[in-house]
């Protein structure tokens, strides 16, 4: 198991979920983790990384992707762009997950409907006491 996070200073409440969220994937996850914030954006994923985080496996005939992750704030969420990132995201066709602030899931499901783009799971987060739980 490797977790591959260089966080030298969290620029946004996004970059902090992300990077929180992939150490505690990363954990449970026999592969790599890599994610993709504004700080290091595809500094060492590949070049075409699609999502937030992204979970692979590496063998000798080359690196796989085996699930991704997108994290959206009240902000994102609300952008337009925000299903044209999912959309490129399903293109990969691995599990997808998406994680939202408390009280947004049926806002982000209705989205997703939309757009017709397929989640493995939708997840709320909230932070209590300064820490990121799940919910």
């Amino acid at each position: 198991m490797s977790t591959i996070l260089r966080v030298p200073a969290i620029g946004s409440v996004h970059d902090q979920i992300v990077s929180s969220l992939a150490q505690r994937w990363a954990k449970a996850f026999q592969g790599r983790v890599t994610i993709n914030t504004c700080l290091e954006q595809n500094r060492w994923a590949w070049v075409d990384q699609k999502a937030d985080i992204m979970g692979w496996m590496v063998s000798p005939r080359g690196n796989s992707i085996q699930w991704i992750a997108e994290v959206e704030t009240e902000e994102s969420l609300s952008e337009s762009t925000a299903t044209s990132r999912w959309k490129r995201g399903a293109e990969l066709r691995v599990p997808f997950y998406l994680f939202v602030p408390r009280g947004q899931k049926n806002i982000a499901q209705k989205a997703a409907s939309a757009a017709e783009v397929a989640f493995n799971g939708i997840y709320e987060y909230a932070f209590v006491n300064g820490v990121l739980q799940l919910l």
